[in-house]
């Protein structure tokens, strides 16, 4: 059985004045909002802050760091690391806005998709925080055709190298929902097509 850590729930402290200040004042042509993303869509990610889309800021109703190993069809290690999935409350809307991170990586390989389940017939918005954690963001998001369920996140350019354990930025679903639940599936995916699949939540 995985093992999974859950973190203690706590309003998220992400951005702070003088640090977005000084973040906006360098790269705000640069970053933007989230955007709709439908069944059978693919768009390009933005990047975004509490600051640019106030309903971000809300608080922490779930956060478990999830282990995974990626291996080879010969059982060798391409990549190990740390799935976080956390779940958002907005204190703006009381939506549910799901998370995820990619940390703490290891090994020879390089992780370039994640892929999670469990959306279906929902409104959806995808971005990833530029005020928030990580180096490496999601350059394109895909969503599956009608009812929607899974919504695919590349990450090609660059990849998130476990050799260098980089981690890639918090990347955002935002949804309608106001309550989550187990059932969903995320799976981390190497530039070798080599997958680990991770047990997350969903609405």
């Amino acid at each position: 059985m995985r093992a999974m850590r859950v973190l203690q729930r706590g309003k998220l402290g992400w951005a702070s004045g003088a640090a977005v200040a000084a973040m906006l004042s360098l790269s705000t042509a640069a970053l933007a909002i989230s955007v709709l993303l439908p069944p059978g869509g693919t768009v390009a990610v933005p990047s975004t802050t509490a600051a640019l889309e106030p309903d971000l800021a809300g608080v922490v109703i779930h956060d478990a760091v999830l282990p995974f190993t990626i291996k080879n069809p010969a059982g060798g290690m391409v990549c190990a690391g740390q799935l976080q999935d956390r779940v958002v409350r907005s204190s703006k809307t009381g939506l549910l806005h799901f998370y995820y991170r990619i940390r703490a990586t290891s090994g020879p390989g390089a992780i370039s998709q994640l892929t999670t389940a469990g959306f279906p017939n929902l409104a959806l918005r995808v971005a990833y925080r530029a005020d928030g954690l990580g180096t490496v963001p999601p350059r394109r998001a895909h969503r599956t055709s009608a009812p929607g369920a899974q919504v695919m996140f590349t990450l090609p350019d660059p990849t998130v190298s476990c050799a260098k354990h980089e981690e890639s930025r918090f990347i955002f679903i935002k949804t309608p929902a106001k309550a989550f639940r187990p059932g969903g599936v995320t799976r981390v995916i190497a530039t070798t097509g080599a997958v680990a699949s991770v047990p997350t939540v969903m609405p």
